[in-house]
């Protein structure tokens, strides 16, 4: 939320977000834990605060308060950092270091590297660079090119890789190499990052929803707050190649969500991508649009405790930089 709302919002609004978002921080640790911090709060996930950095870094841009690129780094260097001084990726929760998740390291990498666009910093630069390159050598599926979720260690010390394919572990790698090749203007980085971009646009990959027999109308069939990171992957490599498609992926991305996830009652939008999967209104409306006769899937995250359709927070602000995006490539 803190993201959206810095690219989109007047700078007192982002300072508003922060102020709440420092309850979280934990002043011993540097980083933001799950829930409020109290004393002893150890519940830290290195994911989140790698996304949390990706935010003050926005903010910063939005605001020029120091203090928030300042964070930022801190967050980097004295949290998230030393956890992948062994291999280069990073594990997903501080309580388990016997994992490296893509969630973690693509991110982190990418604020470092948005980090030494506005200021020089060798040792983040190095850590990012070094953190793309363990994403891909180790958790990029050789066979589609997407990258798959995590690499956990057995407790007999042998690898094991969970190959869940979610849209924003490609999308962090598509960002970082493109972050990596803005730095470097090594060709080879852009051709990775050019080569992770056509695997996620390719319709037949498991990241789509196949309902639909026609590939070029299928779409992610992610949550929105993961979809949202692979858009950023797309607006930033779009300055660089594949421009058109990028470009046009990003708005009919955009359009989906303000046909389908948008409910007109509240102004709010739900946060998956799959209509058939919210309500039966929206099943039938997408039924009706494609001609096809897709049954009500219901999603217990669309729905409260008591089964009542919901907005989230979280959905919202993941949207929200959807329809950002599509505005600025425009």
């Amino acid at each position: 939320m803190v993201h959206a709302m810095a690219e989109t919002l007047p700078a007192r609004k982002t300072n508003e977000a922060i102020s709440c978002l420092q309850a979280y921080w934990n002043p011993q640790r540097h980083g933001f834990c799950a829930w409020k911090m109290f004393p002893g709060n150890e519940d830290i996930y290195y994911d989140d605060n790698a996304h949390a950095a990706q935010a003050l870094i926005t903010a910063y841009e939005a605001t020029h308060e120091q203090k928030y690129l300042q964070q930022a780094k801190t967050i980097l260097t004295d949290l998230i950092m030393p956890s992948a001084q062994k291999d280069g990726g990073v594990p997903w929760h501080t309580n388990n270091q016997n994992c490296r998740n893509a969630c973690s390291t693509g991110p982190a990498a990418v604020a470092a590297l948005r980090i030494c666009a506005i200021e020089e910093d060798h040792r983040l630069a190095a850590f990012a660079e070094r953190a793309l390159k363990w994403l891909i050598a180790t958790l990029r599926d050789p066979q589609d090119g997407l990258i798959w979720d995590s690499l956990v260690f057995n407790a007999d010390g042998s690898p094991n890789i969970n190959k869940m394919k979610w849209t924003y572990n490609t999308g962090f790698a598509i960002h970082g190499f493109t972050l990596l090749y803005e730095r470097s203007k090594n060709p080879d980085d852009l051709k990775v990052a050019v080569s992770l971009a056509e695997a996620a646009l390719n319709p037949q990959n498991s990241m789509f929803d196949h309902t639909l027999q026609d590939p070029q109308k299928r779409m992610y069939s992610d949550s929105s707050f993961f979809l949202h990171h692979l858009v950023d992957g797309y607006r930033v490599l779009s300055k660089h190649a594949l421009a058109d498609r990028l470009r046009n992926e990003i708005r009919r991305i955009a359009a989906w969500g303000q046909e389908f996830m948008f409910d007109p009652s509240d102004g709010l939008y739900f946060r998956g991508s799959c209509p058939y999967s919210i309500s039966e209104e929206l099943r039938a409306r997408f039924n009706q649009e494609f001609g096809v006769n897709k049954e009500l899937s219901v999603n217990g995250q669309e729905r409260d405790e008591h089964g009542n359709l919901c907005k989230t927070l979280i959905g919202c602000a993941a949207w929200a930089r959807i329809l950002h995006a599509a505005e600025e490539v425009n």
